[in-house]
């Protein structure tokens, strides 16, 4: 049986051969010719080259992963331990644990999603130190440095299971969750499965589904009188949000049906080819973000994040959640939907961002 001393503190340590081994392919990193495209329609057809060569230039002459990797060492508080998992065996997962000074406070674990990492609450995470809650960033099982699963079904459901028992090892009998992306979802298998030691619950991403007329007519019937203009209808600012998100669907979603359908594929390019996975990690850095100013330092980290140990688990997690159209097991189609339709009483906060990809109707 695992126990607290099984909890290892871990550090960051690339080896230096596979950072040689890095520098050779952005050395021999080839780029593809681009069409000439109107101003304003640079990033229709993906990445421009405009953005991704001086990226590459910089990360094969300038960036410094020694001085990246000591930093994130000296102020992130990491560790691994193995957790039994229901139906994968002893999966290790790696975390970032900071305690607080309250002892009565509740903590606080925050799920990540793709392509994010346990560095997207760091500043969070500081704020809050010592004073309100302790603080838990969890990697995601087959993400940057924790356990990829080695035969299917490692979703949502058994991600939230991971993390409860990871809770309890620590010794907290209760935690409230945050998050986003893929988060969410694991956050909603919290409030699904675990409702007697997640006490609330706060996302920013809807998982449920576009509004049908058979089982949802009153929104289907108020999205149709917002888009029309007419009485009774979704406000402006709800149909924005609607449009926003069909505009993503059809125009910026085809990376969810690649890594749902063929992770593997992707997996063997991307692993391979740094220069690949920057363009494919960073065109969703600039574009879904709300004109955040990403550094170039900042991007090739997130990238790095994924090359270390390769992107193959982040990619899997879509076949392993479906959703959007995408196909998957009947065990997987079924888990999904008993998520998007159980109920729980487990409080819930939402955040509705104007600028979020996808705006449920408030």
């Amino acid at each position: 049986m695992a126990t607290y001393s099984d909890i290892r503190p871990f550090s960051i340590a690339v080896p230096d051969a596979q950072l040689q081994e890095l520098r050779t392919k952005l050395d021999l990193t080839r780029l593809p010719d681009e069409l000439e495209l109107p101003a304003g329609q640079e990033w229709e057809w993906g990445i421009p080259l405009a953005v991704l060569k001086p990226t590459i230039e910089h990360w094969r002459t300038k960036y410094d992963w020694r001085k990246v990797e000591a930093h994130i060492n000296q102020t992130l508080p990491q560790f691994t331990t193995y957790i039994d998992s229901a139906n994968h065996g002893p999966q290790e997962v790696h975390f970032v644990h900071k305690r607080s000074n309250n002892l009565n406070a509740t903590p606080l674990v925050f799920v990540h999603g793709w392509p994010g990492n346990f560095l997207e609450a760091s500043a969070l995470s500081e704020e809050t130190e010592g004073v309100l809650t302790p603080f838990h960033k969890r990697s995601l099982p087959g993400f940057v440095f924790s356990q990829r699963a080695a035969t299917p079904g490692m979703n949502a459901r058994g991600t939230a299971y991971l993390f409860d028992k990871l809770m309890a090892k620590l010794g907290y009998k209760y935690y409230m969750a945050q998050g986003g992306d893929w988060g969410s979802l694991v956050c909603r298998a919290f409030a699904v499965y675990h409702q007697e030691t997640c006490l609330a619950i706060h996302k920013n991403v809807n998982f449920d589904g576009v509004p049908t007329l058979l089982k949802n007519p009153i929104m289907t019937l108020r999205t149709i009188l917002g888009f029309a203009g007419l009485p009774g209808g979704y406000s402006k600012k709800t149909i924005e949000g609607l449009k926003s998100a069909s505009e993503f669907i059809s125009g910026g979603s085809g990376y969810m049906r690649i890594q749902g359908t063929r992770p593997q594929t992707l997996a063997v390019a991307m692993t391979d080819s740094p220069a690949g996975l920057l363009a494919w990690i960073g065109e969703k850095l600039y574009v879904w973000t709300d004109s955040y100013p990403w550094t170039a330092d900042e991007v090739i980290t997130w990238t790095m994040l994924y090359w270390i140990n390769g992107p193959a688990g982040g990619f899997r997690y879509y076949k392993e959640n479906p959703f959007a159209g995408n196909p998957g097991s009947p065990e997987a189609m079924a888990e999904m939907n008993n998520l998007a339709s159980v109920w729980s009483p487990t409080p819930l906060g939402f955040s509705w961002f104007p600028k979020e990809i996808g705006r449920p109707p408030v």
